[in-house]
């Protein structure tokens, strides 16, 4: 008698979980449910648009091409806060930072996808957020040295990005990221909550940098 009553209790207490488990999966559903998610249907590289492995972006002009960062970064990052960009005239090598911003308080860099002549920067992105990544929020046209760079078409960079949302997914795995923690995933699988990263620590947001901006990992 006092075994099958042990086993009764033991049954009701899983019971009890399942049903906390299950409520708290649906209290995160919805408290994710109003913010904006992406997923790689959302990442993508415009018509005549040319990618490079440190999310930046590069638009052939007249005499020089226009350079920018693109929406994987803005939308993993979030509020990217412009707070310096080089200065026309300077000379900058492919790799260099061309643009200095701030995610949640830490300093981010983003390189130049090639190297040149800095001709002309976006004044009105300063003290501001990227939003509009491949049009009003460009950063500086450059006078580029060659054509020699190693930069993706649409194609070849719409696989590409696919790849990095593959390893960004990995990367939040990685750093202690918890859907309970934060709230920051949808159940479905396949969406993730704009500005994850900025959401999480702020020790995250430099191995983001190292990870996917740096041009070493890529």
């Amino acid at each position: 008698m006092a075994f099958i009553f042990v086993i009764l209790t033991i049954l009701i207490a899983l019971s009890i979980e399942q049903i906390i488990v299950k409520k708290r999966k649906s209290a995160l559903v919805s408290s994710v449910s109003g913010f904006p998610v992406f997923n790689k249907s959302s990442i993508y590289a415009p018509e005549g648009y040319l990618m490079s492995k440190y999310h930046t972006w590069v638009h052939p002009e007249d005499k020089a091409v226009k350079v920018g960062i693109d929406n994987f970064a803005v939308k993993a990052l979030g509020n990217i806060f412009i707070k310096s960009i080089v200065n026309p005239g300077e000379s900058v090598k492919k790799g260099d930072s061309i643009i200095k911003a701030e995610v949640h308080g830490k300093q981010i860099n983003f390189r130049s996808p090639v190297s040149g002549t800095i001709k002309a920067i976006n004044k009105y992105l300063f003290n501001n957020t990227v939003k509009d990544a491949y049009g009003n929020d460009w950063g500086l046209l450059i006078e580029k040295e060659d054509d020699s760079e190693n930069l993706m078409s649409e194609n070849q960079a719409q696989h590409w990005l696919k790849t990095e949302m593959r390893r960004l997914k990995d990367f939040l795995a990685e750093s202690s990221f918890t859907p309970e923690a934060v709230g920051m995933t949808m159940y479905d699988g396949g969406n993730i909550v704009e500005g994850v990263v900025s959401s999480l620590s702020t020790n995250v947001i430099p191995d983001f940098e190292e990870q996917f901006l740096s041009g070493h990992n890529a």
